[in-house]
C-alpha cells in the first residue's frame, strides 16, 4: 500500500491538455491520431479565427473523422464534417485524375502531342508538347507572358486562348520549376473540354464525383457557400514564395492585393518568377480573394478545387484500392493498368523557385517519400504541398487520408498524417499478431 509520504513524493500524472473544439470519431486504435490534430489545432491559433478537418478511410471504411474550429470567422460558421476547403495547389492531383479517367476510357495517351486533340495549340514551337509534359510540370510553360489580374484567371477558356499564343520558356530553369500554379490546368481543362466535350467542371462531376459520391468540387454553386471555409495565411506562409519584382511593377494582381491591378510579367524586365508566381499570385495578400462569390463559382482548374476532407479522404482510398487490384479486375475508378503508368517514375527535382524538392509519376501525381513506414507508405501518392493542406493515397495499407485546414501556414502539416501512419502500423502489427497466435 502506498503511505501519504510517498504519494506527496512522486510525481504526479500531468493531465493531458485537450482541446474541446475537436469533434467527430475515431475507430479503435486511432485515438492517438485525434491527439496528434489536437495539437496541431492548437497550434494554429483560437478557434474562432480558424479551422480544420482530417478524415482517414481504410479499405472503404471511415476509420478517423475530425474537425474543429470555425470555417469562417467573418460569418461565425462552424466547421463541420461537409465543410467544403479550397485546395488550392493540390487541385492539381483532382485535375490528374480526371484526365486519366479520359486515359483509362481510351479517349486520349499521356504520351500523345497536346496538338493532336487541341491543333491551335502547336503554333510558336508548342508542337512536340505532350500531356505526360504538361501534368508532370515539364513542358517548359511554367507561368505566362501575357498580363493577367485576378479576375482573368477566372476565364479558363480565355487562358486557353492565350495559351495558344504563348511559346515554350528559353529561361534555362524553366524545366525544373515542377510546380506551377496556373498553366498546367488551364491546358488540361482545355484537352479535357476538346476531347469530352464536356467543361471539367461538369465532367468532374458526372463521371467521378457523382457515382463515387465524393463532396469534390471544380466550382460552386449558391448553396454550397454557406458551407465552405474562408482561408487565411499565418505569419510567413506567403514569404515562401517569390514577392514581387519592383520591375514588374507591384500591381495588386501581381501578389501584393486581391484587386485587378496588373503585374506587367511580359515587360522586359520581370522574370521566371514573376511570370509563374505574380502573375498574378495564387496567394494575394488579401486572402479574401478566395472568399469572395465570383472565385468561387469560377473553374480554375489547377487551383479551384473544393472539398471536404471525407471527400479527399474517400477518393485516395479508392486510388489506393485501384492500384493494387489483380491486373483486370474490375475497379472502382481507375484500372491497374492505368495507375500503374500514372505512378511510374518520371520526373524530380529541386524546384528552382520555391527550393522544394517534388517528383511525379507519368501521370501527373505526385509520388511521396516512404519515411518511416515503409511497409504503410511504399508505392505512397498524392499532394503534400504549401500550406499544410494534403492528401495521400497508401496503396500496400488500402489507405487514403486527408488533411484541410483553412489558416495556410509555412510549414507542410505532415505530422498529422505522420501519426495516421503511426498508428495505420501498429493497427497492423496487432492484426499479424493475432494471425501468428490463431
Amino acid at each position: 500500500m502506498t503511505t501519504s509520504l510517498v504519494r506527496q513524493v512522486l510525481p504526479r500524472p500531468r493531465p493531458r491538455p485537450t482541446t474541446a473544439d475537436v469533434h467527430g470519431t475515431t475507430a479503435p486504435g486511432f485515438a492517438s491520431v485525434r491527439h496528434s490534430f489536437e495539437r496541431a489545432c492548437r497550434d494554429a491559433g483560437p478557434a474562432g479565427s480558424q479551422g480544420a478537418a482530417l478524415a482517414v478511410v481504410r479499405h472503404g471504411e471511415t476509420v478517423v473523422d475530425l474537425w474543429h474550429g470555425t470555417a469562417d470567422p467573418v460569418t461565425g460558421t462552424p466547421w463541420t464534417g461537409d465543410t467544403l476547403e479550397p485546395v488550392l495547389t493540390g487541385s492539381h492531383g483532382i485535375l490528374a485524375t480526371a484526365v486519366l479517367l479520359l486515359a483509362d476510357m481510351g479517349a486520349l495517351a499521356l504520351d500523345r502531342p497536346v496538338a493532336d486533340y487541341w491543333p491551335e495549340f502547336a503554333i510558336r514551337g508548342k508542337g512536340a508538347v505532350t500531356l505526360r509534359d504538361v501534368l508532370t510540370f515539364t513542358a517548359r510553360l511554367p507561368g505566362m507572358a501575357a498580363d493577367l489580374d485576378q479576375r482573368d484567371v477566372e476565364n479558363p477558356q480565355m487562358m486557353a486562348a492565350l495559351l495558344e499564343l504563348h511559346s515554350p520558356e528559353d529561361d534555362p530553369r524553366a524545366g525544373g520549376v515542377l510546380h506551377g500554379p496556373w498553366t498546367a490546368g488551364w491546358i488540361a481543362a482545355e484537352v479535357i473540354r476538346r476531347v469530352d466535350g464536356r467543361d471539367l467542371d461538369l465532367f468532374f462531376l458526372e463521371e467521378i464525383a457523382g457515382p463515387l459520391g465524393l463532396d469534390i468540387h471544380f466550382g460552386l454553386v449558391p448553396d454550397q457557400l454557406p458551407h465552405t471555409a474562408r482561408i487565411s495565411y499565418d505569419a510567413g506562409f506567403r514569404a515562401r514564395f517569390p514577392a514581387p519584382d519592383d520591375r514588374t511593377g507591384g500591381g495588386t494582381g501581381g501578389g501584393t492585393g486581391g484587386g485587378t491591378g496588373r503585374s506587367r510579367a511580359g515587360d522586359s524586365g520581370a522574370d521566371l518568377s514573376g511570370r509563374v508566381w505574380n502573375n498574378p499570385s495564387p496567394f494575394p495578400a488579401d486572402p479574401g480573394v478566395w472568399s469572395e462569390s465570383r472565385r468561387r463559382y469560377a473553374v480554375i482548374p489547377s487551383l479551384g478545387a473544393y472539398a471536404s476532407a471525407r471527400g479527399l479522404a474517400r477518393l485516395q482510398g479508392i486510388l489506393a484500392a485501384d492500384a493494387v487490384r489483380a491486373p483486370g479486375e474490375e475497379p472502382l475508378l481507375l484500372s491497374r493498368r492505368t495507375l500503374d503508368q500514372a505512378r511510374s517514375f518520371w520526373v524530380e527535382g529541386l524546384d528552382p523557385l520555391l527550393g522544394g524538392i517534388s517528383a511525379y509519376g507519368e501521370g501527373g501525381l505526385q509520388l511521396l517519400d516512404e519515411g518511416l513506414h515503409p511497409d504503410v507508405r511504399s508505392g505512397a501518392f498524392g499532394h503534400q504541398g504549401p500550406g499544410g493542406i494534403a492528401y495521400q493515397a497508401w496503396p500496400q495499407a488500402g489507405t487514403g487520408a486527408a488533411l484541410v485546414r483553412s489558416r495556410l501556414t509555412a510549414g507542410p502539416g505532415a505530422q498529422v498524417l505522420d501519426a495516421v501512419a503511426d498508428a495505420v502500423a501498429a493497427s497492423d502489427s496487432v492484426a499479424r499478431s493475432l494471425r501468428t497466435t490463431a
